[in-house]
């Protein structure tokens, strides 16, 4: 009965990986695009066309999000560093995840 047990709590585990996103990640997916387009837009996005290379050769969110290796924890410490050449927008610690959960929810399936 253990070895079932086991076999059961496996397939729950496994039809819980496959879920879709919960409501409060797709929440925020929805409130990191927002501010995307608010403050990062310029430089990050064309809303016609989804991504551009800004005028200093920024990558669009795509590119970053397609990074070799990239993680929405790896996003999150590039916007905790506080890189000098993007404007001081002081970033709440939920709008970051929100704008890394965005940045990640572009990440083609590999």
């Amino acid at each position: 009965d253990d070895a079932m047990s086991v076999r059961t709590l496996a397939l729950i585990v496994l039809m819980l990986l496959s879920l879709p996103l919960r409501p409060a990640q797709a929440d925020d997916v929805e409130k990191g695009e927002q501010l995307a387009r608010a403050l990062c837009a310029q430089c990050h996005l064309n809303p016609g066309q989804g991504e551009k290379k800004g005028p200093m050769g920024v990558p669009g969110f795509a590119a970053v999000a397609n990074r070799p290796l990239q993680t929405f924890e790896g996003v999150v410490g590039w916007l905790q560093s506080a890189p000098p050449m993007m404007p001081r927008h002081r970033l709440t610690q939920d709008e970051m995840y929100a704008l890394a959960a965005y940045i990640m929810s572009l990440r083609k399936e590999r």
